[in-house]
C-alpha cells in the first residue's frame, strides 16, 4: 500500500482509503519547528526518525524503529532510538498504545482515533467514528474531570485470521 494512503473505515463501516500526502509534509515540518522551538538539536538521527515515523500509517515497536532507521544509518543505537522515542512521546509527536503485556507501539501523532486489534495476528487498523466524541462529552459530564486524552481499542480477529 502506498505510504501516503490511510486505511479507515466510513460511516457505512465499509473499508475507506485516504491520501495524506499534504499532512506527511506538514507534520515533518510541523516536527522540525518544535524541535527548533524546544532548543533541540536536528540531528541526523532525529531528522532520519522525522521522516522514517510520519510517513507512515504504521504502529512501531522500538525494535522495529530500531531496525528500520539501522538499514539507513548502521551505526545507530538502540539507546538512541529509546532515548528519542521517549523525547518525541513526550513532545506529543509520538503516541504510545499500550496493548497489554506490557507491549507498547508507538504511532505518529494524528487526528484522534481509535484502534480495531486482531487478537491472532496482531494487525492494527485505525477507526474513527463521529458519535464516539459523545463517550468523551458523556465521560467528561459526569465526572467533571479534565479529559487531556482517551484511548478505545476493539480486539477481534481480521478477515485473514478469520478465513485460517
Amino acid at each position: 500500500m502506498n505510504q501516503f494512503i490511510k486505511k479507515t473505515f466510513s460511516l457505512e463501516g465499509k473499508l475507506a482509503y485516504h491520501v495524506e500526502r499534504k499532512n506527511y509534509m506538514l507534520s515533518i515540518e510541523r516536527a522540525k519547528n518544535l524541535l527548533k522551538e524546544k532548543n533541540i538539536r536536528l540531528t541526523p538521527q532525529r531528522l532520519e526518525l522525522i521522516n522514517i515515523l510520519s510517513k507512515d500509517n504504521k504502529h512501531w515497536t522500538v525494535d522495529e524503529i530500531y531496525h528500520v532507521l539501522n538499514e539507513n544509518m548502521p551505526s545507530v543505537s538502540i539507546t538512541t532510538v529509546y532515548n528519542n522515542v521517549h523525547l518525541f512521546t513526550e513532545l506529543q509527536l509520538l503516541k504510545e498504545i499500550q496493548f497489554g503485556e506490557g507491549l507498547s507501539k508507538y504511532e505518529w501523532k494524528k487526528e484522534e482515533h481509535y484502534h480495531i486489534v486482531c487478537s491472532d495476528c496482531g494487525e492494527i487498523v485505525d477507526i474513527w467514528y463521529p458519535t464516539l466524541r459523545e463517550v468523551e462529552a458523556f465521560a467528561k459530564s459526569i465526572s467533571k474531570f479534565h479529559i487531556s486524552s482517551h484511548s478505545l481499542q476493539f480486539y477481534g480477529t481480521c478477515e485473514q485470521c478469520s478465513k485460517a
